[in-house]
């Protein structure tokens, strides 16, 4: 059977093409990025997705590191982790179009848990920051029937002693 080449104009076409869709992928992505910080109705606006989202307790890693470094639970992380709170807040924004934004208990481990599956989502372990601690302590209080009077004195996203 003989077959037929392309020839090197439809080639130029057909890569094109796909270069052109792939740019528009991403910057698809990147609207999408400040569109869904800027959007959402319980909470995940541009002005207060800051507020919502618990601070991760470290300084962040080196983006270029190539070594593991101790994160603050005493375990070996990535050198590179943890990313940054500006972008831990903007990947929150992306996945979630609305954070609770309320001071009850639940309103507060619903944030640590998405705020936790962003670091991941950025290729990060937990470990790199002292969120995962932080969510255990409030999800300790679930059983706790003065839990509602431990919670009232807390700021947004801080966590009960002990």
């Amino acid at each position: 059977m003989y077959r037929r080449g392309v020839s090197s104009r439809t080639r130029k076409l057909v890569i094109g093409g796909a270069a052109a869709a792939l740019l528009g992928s991403a910057l698809a992505v990147g609207t999408g990025m400040s569109q869904a910080a800027e959007q959402g109705n319980a909470g995940a606006s541009s002005g207060n997705v800051n507020a919502l989202v618990p601070a991760l307790g470290f300084s962040p890693g080196d983006p270029n590191a190539t070594a593991d470094r101790v994160g603050p639970t005493g375990v070996k992380v990535p050198g590179r982790c943890p990313p940054t709170q500006a972008q831990v807040n903007a990947q929150v924004a992306l996945k979630n179009a609305s954070l609770p934004s309320g001071t009850d208990l639940e309103s507060r481990i619903q944030r640590f848990e998405k705020t936790l599956s962003a670091i991941q989502d950025l290729k990060c372990p937990a470990s790199s920051t002292t969120l995962l601690g932080r969510l255990n302590s409030l999800t300790a209080l679930r059983g706790n029937a003065n839990r509602d009077n431990i919670v009232r004195g807390l700021s947004l996203n801080e966590t009960p002693a002990g």
